[in-house]
């Protein structure tokens, strides 16, 4: 017998399925504070770009090109160690995730919210203008409940992308799911246990998520058609 062998022992893991799920919930929390900030801040940096205005466009066409070409845990390090050195007020590890993440996506969202608003046919919002409509309330009612219909797919698989990233705050010491995998990996000395286990609790969130991003994908090809 190869003495090498290895044995699975869950046993050794499965008595610590509380502190792992501990793990998730902080996960979930600091991954929908992330998607708020990235839809708020990702519409602002879309009607920038798409502003008159010469110097705003520059500014959010920097904005995202800044956010898209740089790796995510070099951006996350970076407002952990140097922002509150800047700015000089500290940064809690859930504050400096959400900010990582939620700046990191609205990039994403950012150029997700021009292309659908932009593939509105122009006609409506002239129509809209010409019925009296404010440009706020040609944007709140015409324009964006049209584009999002568009939007929502892309708008979910960004989600689920960021969701799974959020296992990189755990570089930062925030305890999510990752975090308390690590931990619990170096406590009970069965890394490959753990893991495999950390990856089951990862997929059974993202997985649903996958199916509604399918579902909506769908969904929008219909409405095309």
């Amino acid at each position: 017998m190869d003495s090498t062998a290895f044995f699975w022992r869950f046993d050794a893991v499965l008595p610590y399925l509380t502190y792992l799920l501990a793990g998730v919930k902080m996960t979930v929390a600091v991954s929908v504070a992330s998607i708020m900030l990235a839809l708020v801040l990702g519409l602002f940096v879309a009607l920038a770009r798409m502003s008159r205005l010469a110097p705003m466009r520059a500014a959010a066409g920097l904005y995202i090109d800044i956010w898209r070409s740089t790796p995510t845990l070099a951006q996350l390090l970076w407002i952990y160690y140097a922002l509150p050195i800047l700015v000089g007020i500290p940064l809690n590890v859930f504050v400096t995730g959400m900010i990582a993440l939620g700046c990191h996506y609205s990039a994403y969202l950012a150029e997700i919210y021009r292309a659908g608003i932009l593939a509105v046919p122009s006609g409506q919002t002239q129509g809209a203008l010409a019925l009296g409509m404010t440009k706020l309330q040609m944007l709140r009612r015409v324009l964006l409940p049209q584009a999002m219909t568009m939007m929502l797919p892309l708008i979910a698989s960004q989600f689920v992308t960021l969701f799974k990233e959020s296992a990189l705050l755990s570089m930062i010491s925030l305890e999510e799911l990752m975090w308390h995998a690590q931990s619990l990996a170096g406590f009970t000395m069965r890394s490959v246990e753990v893991f495999t286990v950390t990856a089951l609790l990862y997929m059974a969130l993202t997985y649903p998520q996958t199916l509604i991003v399918n579902w909506l994908h769908r969904r929008a090809v219909i409405s095309v058609r």
